[in-house]
Parts: C-alpha cells; sequence; structure tokens
C-alpha cells in the first residue's frame, strides 16, 4: 500500500460493506450495490462476444453483475494490491477466474500482460470501463492504465497491418537475398567489438541536414552508423558512412543506396528489399543479421555459427541503436532522430523521396503538395519538443518514440538531435560537449576509432566463408522437392474443404458424403500438422489466414459466415488450404530462382 495511504472498510446505510480511503468514498456510502446495477446498466451489452476492460472496480460490486452477461470476457487491471486483497475477501470470483472470464492485470509488464489477455478475441468489441470511485482517489494511476491500454491496442493494430501488408514481400525478400547474403558474415562478429569508442547513429529526420557541420567537424571521433535512408543526405555534404543499416522491405529503399560508391559496410536484414543487393553500384558487402520468420532457417542450418539477433522496435533507427549497443560502445548517440515534422518538413532536405520529386514535378503536382499529403497521411498528434516546445507528429512515430524511452535505462544512448521529439529519459545533449575540439590533442581516441574500422574490415575479410553454399544449395533443392510432395496433399485438402464449405453454405448436406468427408479431412488435417519444418516455412506467406483463425481477423470473413458458426468453421479450413496452396507455389517457384542464382555463381 501506498505511504500515507489510509482506508477503512465500513458500512453503507444499507448494511453492505463501502471502502473510504483518505477521505474518499470508493463506494455509494448509501447502497454500493444499487450504484453498481446501475452503472452496469449503462455500458452496452447485444449477446455478442465483448470485452469489458475495467481500470479499477475498488472492492468489486460491478463484477458480479457484469458476470451474469453471456459472452464477455473481463480484464481487470488495478495497480493497487490491497484493493485486490479487499475485493477477493468479499466475493469469490475463483471459478471466473478459473474459466477466463475475468483476467486480473497487475504489478509489472502490464502491457504484455494485457496483450495476453486479449489474445484469439481480435475482433471482439472492447468497452473502457473506468470506476468512479478510484478515480477520485487516484486519478493519475488509473490513467497511466488507460494510456497503457490505448498504447497496446493501437499498437496491435499496427503491427496486424504490418503483418499483413508485408507477409509476401518479406517472403520473397528472404527467398531472393539468400545467393547474396550466403556471402555475408554475421552480425554476431561486431558484438562487442566497439568498447571504448563512441558510435553515432544518424537517422534521416528533417533536422540532420542542420547537424552536418558537426557531424563534419567531430567526424573521426565516432564510429557512423548510418540508417539507409539517411545516406544521401549525407554523401551529398560529404560525409561517408562506416556502416549502413537496411532493414525496409519496400524496393523503394533500394534507391538510398543506387548511386551509392563509399567505403560503407552493410549491415543487412534478411527480409530488407532484395533490390539493395543487386545494384550496380552501391554497398555489396556486410553483416547479415537473424530474422525471427522460420524461412531463415534455410541459411542458418549452413551458418558455422550463431548469426546474432538485433532488437527490433519497428524502425531501422530502433535497429541501428540497439546494435550500437550490442557492440559494446562506451557511448551511442542519435542525431536527426526528430520523430516528428520538425520545421514543416516530412524529410530531410537531400533524401531521396525529396531528390525523386524532381523528376515527378509539374504544374499540378509540385513537391509541397507531396511533403502535405506525407504531413496529414495519418492522424496527427502534438508532441512535446526538445526545448519544449510543440511539434506536429503521428500516432507510428510516436510508437517509436515509446519505443526509445522504454529501452533507454538499459542502454547508453545520448540525444544530439536539435530539434524535435523529445525523449523522455534519455539524456540531451549537443556535439560540443559530448566531443574534444579538433584543435585539442585528441589522438588517443581516434586512434582507437580507427582500429575498431580496421577490426570490422579485417572481419569482413575473413577467408574462411561463415555460410557453407553447397550445403545451402542442398537445403533448397531437398526443401523444394518436399514442397512438391506436399502440394499433393494440400490440394487434396482443398478439395474437401471446398466440398464441405459448398454442403454447408447452400444447405445441402448428404448425411453420408459429408460424414465421409469430415472423415477425410481430419485425416488431411493430422498428415499437414505432421509437417511442421514445411507449415513454419510456408506460415510467413499465409500471415492473414493465420490471424483470422487466431485472432479472429476479419478480412477473410462474410456476415453470413460471422453468424453461421459452422459456415464459419468450414471457411476457416477452406482459408487454411487455399493460403497453403498458393504460398507452396510461390515459395517453390522463388527458391527455384534462387537456387539457380547460387549454382551460377559457384
Amino acid at each position: 500500500m501506498l505511504e500515507g495511504t489510509h482506508y477503512k472498510r465500513v458500512k453503507s446505510k444499507v448494511g453492505d460493506d463501502t471502502l473510504e480511503i483518505n477521505g474518499v468514498w470508493i463506494h455509494s456510502q448509501f447502497d454500493p450495490k444499487k450504484e453498481a446495477t446501475r452503472f452496469v446498466a449503462e455500458l452496452p451489452h447485444d449477446g455478442t462476444e465483448r470485452i469489458y476492460l475495467l481500470f479499477g472496480a475498488g472492492i468489486g460490486y460491478i463484477i458480479p453483475y457484469l458476470l451474469e452477461r453471456s459472452k464477455v470476457t473481463i480484464i481487470w487491471m488495478e495497480p493497487f494490491s490491497f484493493l485486490i486483497q479487499e475485493a477477493l475477501s468479499k466475493f469469490d470470483f475463483s471459478e471466473a477466474f478459473l474459466s477466463g472470464k475475468i483476467v486480473l492485470v497487475t504489478g509489472d509488464n502490464l502491457e504484455d500482460q494485457l496483450s495476453n489477455a486479449v489474445k484469439g478475441k481480435g475482433t471482439h468489441p472492447i468497452s473502457f470501463v473506468p470506476h468512479r470511485g478510484s478515480w477520485q482517489w487516484k486519478e493519475s494511476e488509473y490513467l497511466k492504465l488507460k494510456l497503457i491500454a490505448e498504447q497496446m491496442f493501437h499498437k496491435k493494430d499496427v503491427n496486424l497491418a504490418t503483418l499483413t501488408r508485408f507477409e509476401k514481400i518479406w517472403a520473397k525478400n528472404i527467398c531472393y537475398n539468400l545467393p547474396e547474403l550466403s556471402k555475408f558474415r554475421p552480425i554476431s562478429d561486431l558484438f562487442g567489438i566497439a568498447k571504448g569508442i563512441k558510435v553515432l547513429i544518424a537517422c534521416a529526420g528533417p533536422s540532420l541536414s542542420e547537424s552536418i557541420p558537426e557531424i563534419l567537424r567531430y567526424r573521426n571521433q565516432f564510429l557512423l552508423l548510418a540508417v539507409d535512408t539517411a545516406v544521401p543526405i549525407l554523401t551529398s555534404f560529404g560525409v561517408d558512412p562506416d556502416l549502413i543499416y537496411s532493414v525496409d522491405p519496400q524496393a523503394l529503399n533500394s534507391q538510398y543506396l543506387e548511386d551509392y560508391s563509399g567505403e560503407g559496410i552493410l549491415i543487412f536484414d534478411p527480409t530488407s528489399t532484395y533490390i539493395s543487393l543487386r545494384l550496380e553500384m552501391g554497398p555489396n558487402k556486410g553483416f547479415v543479421t537473424s530474422s525471427p520468420f522460420p524461412l531463415l532457417q534455410l541459411l542458418e542450418k549452413t551458418a558455422a555459427g550463431e548469426i546474432g539477433s538485433v532488437p527490433f522496435g519497428g524502425s531501422v533507427s530502433t535497429n541501428a541503436a540497439s546494435l550500437g549497443t550490442l557492440m559494446g560502445a562506451e557511448k551511442v548517440y542519435l542525431v536527426g532522430q526528430d520523430l516528428s515534422f520538425t520545421k514543416g518538413l516530412a524529410h530531410s532536405k537531400g533524401a531521396v523521396l525529396e531528390e525523386r520529386l524532381n523528376y515527378l514535378e509539374s504544374r499540378k503536382f509540385r513537391r509541397e503538395k507531396h511533403n502535405y499529403k506525407q504531413l496529414f497521411a495519418l492522424p496527427q498528434k502534438q508532441v512535446l519538443g526538445i526545448q519544449n516546445e510543440t511539434y506536429i507528429t503521428n500516432e507510428k512515430m510516436l510508437i517509436f518514440k515509446k519505443w526509445f524511452e522504454d529501452h533507454t535505462k538499459e542502454n547508453p544512448w545520448t540525444n544530439l538531435t536539435k530539434f524535435g521529439a523529445k525523449l523522455e529519459g534519455m539524456e540531451h545533449s549537443s556535439f560540443q560537449k559530448e566531443f574534444l575540439n579538433e584543435n585539442t590533442s585528441n589522438q588517443k581516441q581516434i586512434q582507437s576509432v580507427m582500429h575498431v574500422k580496421k577490426l570490422i574490415q579485417s572481419k569482413l575479410n575473413e577467408n574462411s566463408s561463415f555460410f557453407e553454399r553447397s550445403l545451402l544449395i542442398a537445403d533448397i533443392q531437398n526443401t523444394i522437392t518436399s514442397l512438391i510432395e506436399f502440394l499433393i496433399l494440400v490440394r487434396q485438402g482443398l478439395t474437401v474443404s471446398q466440398r464441405i464449405y459448398q454442403q454447408i453454405q447452400k444447405n445441402q448436406i448428404n448425411p453420408k458424403t459429408f460424414s465421409e468427408d469430415i472423415k477425410r479431412m481430419d485425416l488431411i488435417d493430422e498428415e499437414v500438422s505432421q509437417k511442421k519444418g514445411l507449415n513454419e516455412i510456408l506460415s510467413l506467406g499465409i500471415q492473414r489466414v493465420i490471424l483470422t483463425i487466431t485472432e479472429g481477423y476479419d478480412e477473410h470473413m462474410s456476415l453470413e459466415e460471422k453468424e453461421n458458426a459452422q459456415l464459419g468453421v468450414a471457411k476457416k479450413s477452406l482459408l487454411l488450404y487455399e493460403g497453403l496452396y498458393e504460398s507452396i507455389r510461390s515459395t517453390k517457384r522463388m527458391l527455384t530462382k534462387s537456387l539457380y542464382r547460387l549454382q551460377s555463381n559457384l
């Protein structure tokens, strides 16, 4: 219990228990049950699945009335353990807890707990239910719960949208990147390599161009790790990065590197666009990171050791900052990390998107119009700036802002960005404070940086190959063969699931044939489920289908299929086999192309 908190359990006018905390009545002094029934009556309920998310519940009077409703899940968020104890001493909710009808969210890692609580309930409407008495007592604490919930649901929506948008692009990039990545070194080679030196992460926010003079002035005192979007900006001012981080799967991102002719070494995520590794100019050697997608196992199985993974926060700048820490840097600095539309700009001056507009401008389309569209592509939000000014941002950038703020305690990060959003909890400084004047004797630091650069180059030039290309060729050949065999089984499943679905939809069920189809479907399902390795490889290309089945993702389900439970189950089975069938065909085709390129370059 909080220090200075005094509470007592007393009887209301009608004889029911109520609670007084520091002079605030948590429930009615007169009739707590009547108060609870009136409040519950105002909450929406139409007999369909619904989640009530409680931000406090006092000693729990509203919960029994909510439990009387069918098809509801109660998620009870409570920051104070003594209130939970008081509620459980009055009401026995053990059966509801065991059945999952009530889920208690309290203590640490609230966002993760909440995410697990709503798993599999992606389409259930959610009612936010703030408990009036609790909020009157400690509004700030319960408001924090509400903000955590809003952030989690927004992040979940963004993640689902990202997953379903990029599923096929990610699969394609991993397959097509295999030949080139088999020549790369693992990112684990760089872990701990930068001890004793400073690393500067150059991001592509609008203020980056204004920090160029300082980057040039102190260039030899740090290792420069640039996100790929910042490379054209840096090079246009004569700054050549030491490392270049590429993560984005979209083909457009290759254009940030297509004219690059410097000495920068590539840090490459396997899902990043394969076009970047096939440019006539541009960095074509470097280090590859691991990936959570099972398709990458084809490469990992041929490795001489661990590839190494870098924490992913949804943006290339989050990856780059995490890598700086993993490299063991004494300090990691961020520059150009505005996370806002600084001075009304969507991109730093000199960015590729801006330069492309030179070719697109016409009387009806000006670069100002493009910048305006970027500013309003997502709903605008306000954010506090570094110097306590107000900037315009959007929800996507706020997710990245929160990621940095959540991770800054465990990481030696300092923000050198001149303008833009303030990162709470992260030190803000300037180049002048963090680096020695160029006229000052600083040979030791300069030599240390040069030593690390040479060490990185030596890792890249190691004679022994980290990945065994002949073994990769054999694994891809075996996988293609297995996919061809699997396609026969999945085609059978697709045919049977179509038959079952059509009988239910048309309400023309023949008991004998329907029963035979169900038995056949069960056997096929069992055989398919045993192909665990292949299913994992194929899963990346069918995330929409997986989310339909596991999270209730609505995109593929009609109103009729949602209302008719039997038809809905049949539709999910049909979607699964349609998805597997298409994923097998596309994966086989992509791997065949990569196999040809591997064999041609032996």
